[in-house]
């Protein structure tokens, strides 16, 4: 896990502290708990990757995070609303997010897309997504 966080340039959480647990025999022993604690209906993890330039792009505002963990039955749809919140984006701008070779659709869910499309969408234990921005010309009258 250390390595995780270092190789990602993130700051490496604390471990939690030891807890007395009962056992059935004798004394009570140390265990070190799980650092985090992760409800079980989040159980997709996500690496949301920006695809293009930002030249022309207007002015957004960069993810802070791209780790996301959310729930399986979360659609791209959903993905692409966390991402127009997160950044700010102007309504009039396309967002297109990408699996793969595949241009994703806004009712897939992301459990679907980790099925049909298998281990070579995810990288570390996570579903990669990769997400470019579409700007419509200004119609000038």
């Amino acid at each position: 896990m250390h390595d995780f966080y270092k190789e990602r340039g993130l700051e490496v959480p604390k471990p939690a502290a030891p807890q007395l647990v009962p056992i059935s025999r004798g004394r009570p022993r140390k265990v070190l708990g799980s650092v985090f604690r992760i409800p079980p209906e989040l159980d997709m993890s996500l690496l949301l990757e920006f695809i293009g330039s930002n030249e022309g792009m207007g002015n957004f505002k960069p993810l802070e995070k791209k780790f996301v963990r959310v729930s399986g039955e979360a659609t791209i749809g959903h993905v692409e609303k966390f991402l127009r919140r997160k950044m700010d984006l102007d309504p009039a701008c396309q967002v297109d997010i990408i699996c793969g070779d595949h241009l994703l659709e806004h009712y897939q869910t992301l459990r679907e897309i980790r099925q049909a499309i298998g281990d070579s969408a995810v990288q570390d234990g996570l579903l990669v997504l990769h997400y470019g921005f579409v700007v419509s010309p200004l119609t000038i009258t």
